[in-house]
């Protein structure tokens, strides 16, 4: 017994000591590659929704058909509760305003930096709008809509 422990301990010792040969080529990765502006941004979206995301919420941004950049903000259960239920409306509207204008701060900074083809058309008033979503009052349920964030002000979809 105790020689094939030994003998698993050498086996492991061997494998971690050992480099491992990279199965990618330098050459193949330093090839260029043509990419268009939108699915720049695309990715670019996608890259800073997970930046803003937190464990109380989680935003996803993408862009729609009609070229404007739109957020999903997915309330957590706790999170969506207390903006729905616990709270009174003015304070959940300023709490969700907050995020709103944080999230829009942030797109401008990345479309005035890192797209300024874009930049110099760039409406945030008009280019972005925002869904906020919790989940439903079940498993079963469906996500719920909690408002929505066009023309740079938030409305309710349900009434509390």
């Amino acid at each position: 017994m105790l020689l094939r422990c030994f003998a698993v301990v050498l086996l492991a010792a061997q494998t971690v000591a050992a480099p491992a040969r990279a199965e990618l080529s330098w050459g193949d990765l330093n090839t260029t590659r043509t990419v268009t502006e939108a699915d720049w941004l695309k990715l670019q979206l996608a890259v800073l929704g997970l930046k803003l995301s937190y464990p109380a919420y989680r935003i996803d941004l993408a862009l729609t058909e009609e070229a404007a950049i739109e957020f999903t903000f997915v309330a957590s259960s706790g999170m969506a509760k207390h903006l729905t239920e616990e709270v009174g409306k003015a304070e959940a509207e300023e709490v969700i305003s907050y995020h709103a204008r944080g999230i829009g701060d942030q797109l401008e900074e990345l479309i005035r930096d890192d797209f300024p083809v874009l930049w110099s058309g760039f409406d945030a008033r008009t280019d972005i709008r925002g869904r906020f979503i919790g989940p439903g009052d079940s498993w079963e349920d469906p996500p719920r809509e909690i408002g929505t964030w066009l023309e740079a002000k938030f409305s309710w979809e349900n009434a509390r």
